[in-house]
C-alpha cells in the first residue's frame, strides 16, 4: 500500500508532495523537507502527529 501527503495540507502555499510505502517514511522525509524548505528548527513529535493525521492511502 502507498501513502500520500501534500506538504500544503500543513502549510499552505507549498507544493511538495510525498508518496511512500508507510507512514514513518513520509514523516521521516517530512522533517528533512520542514527543516529545509521551511526553516523549521525543531519538529516536536506533537507536530509530526498533527502532519500524520493528513497521511492518506494512495
Amino acid at each position: 500500500m502507498k501513502y500520500r501527503l501534500s506538504c500544503g495540507d500543513a502549510m499552505p502555499g507549498c507544493s511538495a508532495r510525498f508518496e511512500e510505502d508507510s507512514r514513518e517514511r513520509i514523516l521521516e522525509l517530512v522533517s528533512v523537507h520542514a527543516r529545509e524548505a521551511h526553516g523549521v528548527t525543531d519538529v516536536t513529535p506533537e507536530m509530526l502527529e498533527a502532519i500524520g493525521a493528513n497521511i492518506v492511502s494512495a
